[in-house]
């Protein structure tokens, strides 16, 4: 049983993977330009933005993203999909409207608490807040019910758009910040469509099927989440606000540029794991009770490690050409940021899987409690040291808070269920990496820094880490055999169809 739950979950994560493989490719294309086309000061403004409609959206969505993967295979357990379906659309509706809405007021209220950069972005930010977030919303139900697939197509066609809209508005029409958020809003809205008629496939999307029950039940199970959500945002996106006011929107553009790209390449790996286990541990505990759930946890411990470690020793090897290659002038300082930030994506990945006890027994109070320590931390010591030092402190500050978080969560979830965690899996899989990562900085100092080369390194760097884990035994003999089932398989259709 536990083979086939990880085989159903690998496929899964390749499903998956192109959800953030598009994104890490399109800020390739997106980051170059945008880096030599707008300011890094407008740049910063437009971060500064998103901030602000990230945390509107994080009140508004919090409660029901979590609760719409926690409660799908209980209302398909119990034939009420349609209630389901019913009420986290029209629950979606109703808490970004009243938002919005809020924050809307707000912003008129107060027009002299924001920069005349920042007043420019905000009318099209809080106009794209409802679709934009409706969108995620329908593709987090895609995810609740395995189908990963839809998931993925949704998720794919939203950035691809919001791409080529966004360097259209910028490169062609020269609309600077404001046209990359004009292109994620266009994008978005194209999408709705598609996103309400999967939606359908999985129940009814009239408000007939709207329930109190249901909607009383999701908000007990969420809204301790919305606090976790927030403490969330802190974590990951309050630095710019300290940044900007402490120090200017200048340094808030060079570090997030930076951030942004770190965060990127680690989730091309990070979210695909995460957005496979989720579910599965879900469905697992439901259907098979919890000691096989935790046999899954292990294995999922196992793999991410497996995936994550020779993404950061790769970027920790090739920081400063990757910069140099991908970003202008201006925002090429800040190649140092680039293994922090990845650092602390990993870490916040294992936090994710040791808390999953705490999440399948409901114990969001916990997950809570956690991530508000962790945050309120972050944002004492950025306080603290921000002025005094500039952005590089913010990413150590925020590797800091994730391993309190980590530890934090590990400690607490314990009594629900234990994380076994595979420790000599992990060394061997830590010593491939290390030695991969090395061989990559030693070719690096031997060849020019262009694209090319870093695709080169890439390559290099991905042969030498899998013979290394074969070498090292981090790769077991059933899983060696599985890996060259599917290859055989891949090789069979790439035939058939020539």
């Amino acid at each position: 049983m536990l083979k086939k739950i990880l085989r159903g979950a690998g496929g899964d994560a390749l499903k998956y993977f192109p959800v953030r493989l598009v994104p890490a490719l399109t800020s390739l294309v997106t980051v170059p330009v945008f880096t030599r086309m707008v300011d890094k000061a407008d740049y910063g403004n437009f971060y500064l933005v998103n901030s602000m409609t990230s945390l509107a959206a994080t009140l508004a969505t919090a409660w029901i993203t979590s609760s719409v993967v926690r409660f799908y295979w209980v209302y398909e357990r119990k034939g009420e999909r349609d209630t389901y379906i019913s009420t986290i659309l029209w629950s979606t509706i109703g808490s970004i409207a009243a938002v919005s809405a809020l924050a809307a007021i707000a912003v008129f209220a107060f027009p002299g608490a924001f920069s005349d950069g920042v007043q420019r972005l905000l009318p099209i930010a809080f106009a794209g807040l409802g679709v934009n977030y409706l969108v995620q919303v329908l593709q987090q139900i895609m995810r609740a019910a395995n189908r990963s697939s839809a998931y993925a197509t949704l998720a794919v066609a939203s950035n691809i758009l919001a791409t080529v809209f966004g360097v259209y508005f910028v490169a062609g029409a020269k609309m600077g910040a404001f046209g990359i958020l004009l292109g994620v809003v266009i994008g978005n809205a194209l999408l709705v469509p598609f996103g309400l008629r999967n939606a359908r496939s999985e129940g009814s999307l009239s408000p007939v099927h709207y329930s109190r029950d249901a909607l009383y039940e999701f908000a007990r199970f969420g809204f301790p989440m919305v606090p976790s959500a927030i403490s969330s945002w802190m974590l990951i996106l309050s630095d710019r606000y300290i940044i900007g006011l402490t120090r200017n929107a200048g340094e808030v553009g060079v570090y997030s540029v930076a951030y942004g790209l770190g965060d990127k390449i680690m989730n091309l790996i990070v979210l695909p794991l995460l957005m496979t286990m989720g579910p599965v541990m879900v469905q697992t505990f439901e259907k098979h009770g919890q000691e096989l759930a935790q046999q899954v946890q292990t294995q999922f411990t196992r793999y991410f490690m497996m995936a994550t470690l020779p993404l950061l020793a790769g970027m920790i090897a090739v920081s400063q050409d990757f910069l140099a290659v991908f970003t202008g002038e201006q925002y090429r300082a800040a190649y140092g940021i680039l293994p922090i930030v990845s650092a602390g994506v990993l870490c916040n990945g294992l936090v994710q899987i040791a808390g999953n006890g705490a999440a399948l027994h409901k114990k969001t109070t916990i997950i809570m409690t956690n991530t508000m320590i962790a945050a309120i931390a972050q944002v004492a010591a950025n306080l603290v040291l921000v002025p005094r030092f500039g952005y590089p402190v913010a990413a150590w500050t925020t590797l800091g808070s994730y391993i309190v978080l980590l530890s934090l969560t590990w400690i607490r979830s314990r009594p629900f269920m234990a994380w076994r965690i595979p420790w000599a899996d992990i060394a061997r899989t830590a010593l491939a990496a290390i030695l991969m990562g090395a061989s990559v900085w030693g070719i690096s100092r031997f060849i020019g820094t262009s694209f090319v080369t870093l695709l080169v390194e890439a390559l290099a760097g991905a042969v030498l880490y899998i013979a290394l884990l074969v070498v090292v035994g981090a790769v077991r003999a059933d899983e060696r055999a599985f890996l060259t089932e599917v290859a055989a398989r891949v090789g069979t259709r790439l035939k058939g169809r020539r």
